[in-house]
């Protein structure tokens, strides 16, 4: 009770930071947004005499899962002793740990917070001009 009660204060104060750093385009567990309003940006953008004529939608398999630690702590502005200690905790089931070595912590409060921190930024590089096959930006990757 008290991991959830120190998740939900960080929230408050990481959600702002969250939310000015959000892609323009991101619906997913955002505070005041929603799914009309992603289908309503759809509408928007669809709805032209030279829009696309096909759409592609995707899901990042096990993207909660598989989130790198090292990369939250270098990236996240939180503070990294804390998340360290979420990030590490694991989780037990039929009375065994399981370590977690990667992704956000199963049923956090702050984890869809964590996760749209990690995928701000997909919305530019999918603007960007292709890489070379084998170019990685500095940051380096977020998935595990």
């Amino acid at each position: 009770m008290k991991d959830r009660a120190m998740q939900a204060l960080y929230l408050q104060a990481l959600e702002p930071v969250a939310e000015t750093t959000a892609d323009n385009n991101s619906y997913g567990f955002r505070p005041a947004r929603c799914a009309a309003d992603a289908i309503e940006q759809c509408f928007k953008v669809l709805n032209n005499d030279n829009s696309a004529q096909w759409v592609l939608e995707g899901d990042i398999k096990g993207c909660f899962d598989n989130i790198s630690h090292n990369w939250m702590l270098q990236h996240i502005p939180t503070d990294a002793t804390v998340l360290q200690k979420w990030l590490c905790a694991g989780y037990i089931e039929n009375r065994t740990l399981f370590p977690t070595e990667a992704g956000t912590p199963q049923g956090g409060i702050i984890s869809p917070t964590l996760a749209n921190l990690v995928l701000d930024g997909l919305e530019n590089l999918r603007n960007r001009p292709a890489e070379p096959c084998g170019a990685r930006g500095a940051a380096g990757s977020w998935m595990g």
